[in-house]
């Protein structure tokens, strides 16, 4: 069985360059303010010095830990759905292009499918970023999508599943 992909988002991605970045802050901060590293004019100037890099550093880091944390919940999210949740069959509305998002490998695509639940309501699930449209690739209409049994909105499109292992090459 091939490993899943969940993906890292934009929220995962600007966790881990503001949660470094703000640790580094503080410790500078810290370093500096508190010994007497820099030669200080006047006894405010340690406080003010701690107080903007240590004050910036805490924010910047508060900042990624709270977005990469967001982020790896979703993930683990996906993952429980996917090891223990129920696994229906969508059918295959089309491929997207995403406009708002750019890559180096152009605009991603994701794969829309939709799933009617037994009461009426109809759930559409978007599958990770695929660069190369898939349409005339995919073995099956069909596409497995395992929904968290504790939450609905959560579902991960099994899209390896119905399609042949793709390798690109520039």
């Amino acid at each position: 069985m091939r490993k899943k992909k969940f993906g890292w988002s934009v929220n995962g991605i600007i966790g881990m360059i503001f949660a470094p970045m703000g640790l580094f802050f503080v410790a500078i901060g810290l370093a500096v303010g508190l010994t007497k590293l820099g030669k200080w004019k006047s006894p405010g100037d340690p406080a003010i010095f701690l107080a903007v890099f240590a004050g910036v550093g805490g924010l910047f880091l508060l900042l990624g830990l709270i977005f990469l944390g967001r982020d790896l919940l979703r993930r683990r999210r996906l993952r429980i759905a996917w090891e223990s949740g129920n696994c229906v069959e969508a059918e295959f509305l089309g491929v997207v292009t995403r406009r708002d998002v750019n890559t180096v490998n152009g605009q991603p695509r994701v794969v829309e499918c939709a799933w009617t639940a037994p009461d009426g309501v109809v759930h559409v699930y978007r599958s990770r970023y695929l660069y190369t449209d898939v349409t005339k690739l995919l073995k099956d209409k069909k596409i497995p999508v395992y929904i968290d049994r504790y939450d609905e909105n959560i579902g991960f499109v099994d899209i390896d599943a119905v399609l042949p292992e793709i390798r690109i090459h520039n």
